[in-house]
């Protein structure tokens, strides 16, 4: 009988930030056992000296000086007397959001098109698990400054930290997802990437799915599912977002009028364009222009 696969990811999102319930810094002086215990609660451990030994579930991890794992909550996890005297780490116990909802996308929007858009938030991404990178050496003294920070009787305080706690997942994930892609950069994120950087060339023509395949030398069915299997997103949504985001930076720095906007960017129809705009975006150009304090003209 096959074994159920757990599960071990911590995973956050877009549009909520993890709320602190603790945190803090240790050092050990004789060999340690990490705690045998089952949390309603998610851990972050960074270790700055030595290595800790620690098991979750049937896995097995153990952290060495600059690097981080993740523990999530509801798995148990525990450990054996081999971590080494002088051993230290910081912590921080973190109540993460329960993603109940299906709207959630499992796909970060991609930064070329990353303007806001109805439901641009909804998405949610698994944290590094264990590791570590450039990044890591800056953990040491933003951790410090939480933990000097932490239980201060300052307005808004467990807010200000969580944000701050927040903002740093944010850059970790940045740092070895970037890492991760100049170290090993699979033949899907190098075909996606040449079919962005060809459609951002064409962003003002129609979309044509034939000259793709003809960039790419590579058929067009192939190029269509690799591309949504690591965006999300069709070629065809991906090439009117970029559209529609070149639209957008035109009515934030110029004094066209939609009807130029439009002209420029290839679409024949003003009326067209309004509607494929107001799709992606949730309302029309002259609307959304508003939002720059413009008088829209057509």
């Amino acid at each position: 009988m096959e074994a159920i696969r757990i599960d071990t990811q911590v995973y956050l999102s877009g549009d909520r930030f993890p709320l602190i319930r603790d945190l803090g810094w240790n050092q050990v002086h004789d060999v340690y056992s990490h705690p045998d215990r089952t949390l309603d609660f998610d851990v972050f451990i960074y270790v700055t000296e030595g290595s800790m030994q620690v098991m979750e579930e049937n896995q097995e991890y153990v952290i060495q000086e600059h690097e981080h794992l993740f523990l999530k909550k509801g798995l148990h996890h525990w450990g054996h007397p081999v971590t080494t005297p002088g051993t230290s780490w910081y912590w921080i116990h973190v109540t993460s959001p329960d993603f109940v909802q299906t709207d959630y996308k499992t796909h970060i929007p991609l930064p070329e098109i990353d303007f806001y858009y109805p439901n641009h938030y909804a998405y949610t991404f698994p944290m590094p698990k264990h590791g570590t990178s450039p990044f890591h050496r800056t953990l040491e003294s933003r951790l410090q400054l939480l933990v000097t920070d932490f239980g201060k009787p300052t307005t808004h305080g467990m807010a200000q930290l969580s944000s701050q706690v927040y903002q740093m997942f944010l850059e970790l994930h940045k740092a070895m997802s970037e890492n991760k892609t100049t170290e090993s950069t699979g033949k899907s994120e190098v075909i996606t990437g040449r079919i962005m950087r060809h459609l951002i060339e064409h962003t003002d023509e129609d979309f044509d799915s034939s000259s793709v395949s003809s960039k790419l030398r590579l058929n067009y069915s192939y190029l269509s599912a690799t591309f949504k299997k690591q965006t999300g997103l069709s070629i065809v949504e991906a090439h009117t977002k970029l559209r529609i985001n070149k639209a957008i930076e035109w009515m934030r720095n110029s004094s066209l009028n939609i009807s130029e906007i439009s002209e420029r960017l290839g679409y024949k129809n003003p009326y067209y364009f309004s509607r494929v705009f107001k799709k992606v975006t949730g309302e029309s150009p002259s609307a959304y222009m508003r939002h720059f304090y413009k008088k829209a003209m057509t």
